[in-house]
């Protein structure tokens, strides 16, 4: 992310420290606040570019697999 400016990386810091803190609080405003903002940094341009961004491509995307996975889960138990 060494290209990209300050307040995409703030913002980028800032989600993934949501992110965690989602999956360590199953807190559900945490929960999609964090799916929002991380499809968000998935859908830019700076992180998809994965030959000049890989460690934070692979944090922010696994993350965002994480959070699916968790939502689906919540969707599940909620219908059921």
């Amino acid at each position: 992310m060494s290209e990209q400016p300050f307040w995409f990386k703030a913002i980028a810091t800032i989600v993934v420290v949501i992110g965690i803190l989602a999956l360590l609080t199953s807190v559900a405003f945490f929960q999609l606040l964090a799916l929002v903002g991380l499809v968000v940094i998935c859908a830019s341009k700076g992180v998809l570019e994965w030959k000049k961004n890989r460690d934070w491509a692979v944090i922010i995307f696994g993350l965002t697999a994480i959070q699916i996975v968790i939502f689906i889960n919540a969707c599940y138990h909620f219908f059921t």
